[in-house]
């Protein structure tokens, strides 16, 4: 019985189901962004499909993978159906582009209004207005300004010069009234043509910044220059002004107890005026006239 019983145990564990271990799947990053990797998805499986067929494009056949990334950017500019948006996107030097006539459908769908003012094999005008805006924007492509950017020896621009004119008079409307629903996108007229410069050579022929080298200085000669720096310097000595040449030096002054310095020549007689006798008596002593005058003066006087 117990035996029996051990094997019955044994046979009932070994054919008990496995557990099962379930792996919780998270998605993390933005609703938006979380939604937009949903409908990747969803269009790349369906692209896998369509490429497989001739309903497509060309340049979408057995490419799943560009097919998926034009219905997605379609998407983005309000083209919700795939099919219509393989249609409307063309792959131009590995850039995508609307045709002009795609522009012009989509600035419509959102409620801008534009209008053709003169289309011929010389020149187009296209004109519009944004949505609430009255001001009118207008677009003028005419032969001259085609030749001028050299587009005029192009097949396209040789066998249908009224279409293209159009169609870039359409497209730069397009650019100044709804730049905002474009979001960086290109015409293809425009990319065919060639006149559209890609953002890399934009940067390429920019101005390199130049490099400028500073030498560290070493703690020994920095601490050298501080001390110089900080030592008291002289004065400056003041010139003195020069003596001018005009100015004279004062005589010294006599010393004391002596008279200053007489001419020791005898003082020289005035000669005689003519008809006058000279006069030979003693200078130092009066003359009889002299003498007679004085008695004459009162007293007091002489």
């Amino acid at each position: 019985m117990t035996d029996t019983t051990t094997a019955e145990v044994a046979t009932q564990e070994s054919v008990a189901p496995a557990e099962v271990e379930y792996i919780e799947r998270v998605e993390y990053g933005s609703d938006d962004l979380l939604e937009f990797g949903r409908n990747m998805a969803v269009v790349y499986n369906f692209a896998c499909s369509l490429v497989k067929t001739p309903f497509v494009p060309n340049q979408y056949q057995n490419d799943p993978g560009n097919a998926t990334a034009a219905i997605m950017a379609a998407r983005g500019v309000g083209i919700k159906d795939p099919m219509a948006a393989l249609r409307s996107i063309d792959i131009i030097q590995g850039t995508p582009a609307f045709r002009a006539n795609t522009l012009r459908g989509l600035a419509q769908a959102a409620g801008h209004e534009i209008w053709v003012g003169e289309s011929n094999s010389e020149r187009a005008i296209v004109l519009g207005k944004r949505k609430g805006d009255d001001r009118v924007q207008e677009s003028v492509w005419d032969m001259d300004r085609a030749r001028g950017l050299g587009l005029t020896n192009k097949d396209n621009w040789k066998k249908q010069p009224k279409a293209m004119l159009l169609a870039r008079a359409t497209s730069e409307l397009v650019r100044l009234i709804a730049s905002d629903m474009l979001m960086g996108l290109y015409a293809a007229e425009e990319l065919e043509d060639g006149t559209v410069v890609p953002d890399s050579a934009i940067e390429a022929e920019k101005p390199k910044p130049k490099r400028t080298t500073i030498a560290r200085k070493k703690p020994a000669q920095v601490l050298k220059e501080q001390a110089e720096q900080e030592a008291p310097q002289p004065s400056p000595e003041v010139e003195k002004p020069a003596p001018s040449q005009d100015a004279t030096e004062p005589e010294p002054a006599p010393e004391e107890g002596t008279e200053p310095p007489q001419d020791d020549a005898p003082m020289a007689l005035l000669a005689p005026d003519e008809g006058e006798e000279p006069f030979t008596g003693d200078p130092g002593k009066p003359t009889k006239e002299e003498l007679a005058e004085w008695a004459q003066m009162p007293e007091g006087f002489n």
